[in-house]
């Protein structure tokens, strides 16, 4: 008897220098992304201020407000930076996990489910190079 199951299969991508450059280049663009997001929240609450419906009480939270979102986009930020200078320091020809996707498999009696839920595809600059495992 057979039984088709569901498995994951992890998918890697072997380190070159335009891999790096790629996610390089996305965590730059987060990066820009929390700047410009900050920019804009600083604004909102300048305007905000400047209304004069605005009660001292709530110009003090505002600016509470303000500098939580600061601290945690200052956080996050540093996070980022900390991955770039990782990403930098990966060496040639290493493989990262790029995530994980869902494949099906036959299994019957006696197989190795070891062998089975091992499943690996090897990418590098985007064309798969290697399948690892029994697909």
């Amino acid at each position: 008897m057979n039984l088709q199951i569901l498995r994951p299969v992890t998918i890697k991508a072997r380190v070159t220098e335009n891999l790096k450059a790629r996610l390089t280049a996305e965590l730059n663009a987060a990066i820009q992304q929390l700047d410009d997001e900050m920019a804009e929240l600083e604004s909102q609450v300048k305007r905000a201020q400047l209304t004069a419906a605005i009660t001292p009480q709530q110009q003090l939270q505002l600016r509470q407000l303000m500098e939580q979102e600061r601290a945690a986009r200052a956080e996050k930020k540093a996070q980022l930076q900390a991955e770039i200078s990782r990403v930098q320091a990966l060496p040639l020809g290493a493989e990262i996990v790029q995530g994980t996707v869902q494949a099906t498999a036959t299994v019957k009696v006696g197989d190795s489910l070891d062998a089975l839920m091992a499943a690996e595809i090897v990418v590098e600059d985007g064309k798969v190079i290697e399948i690892r495992g029994e697909l």
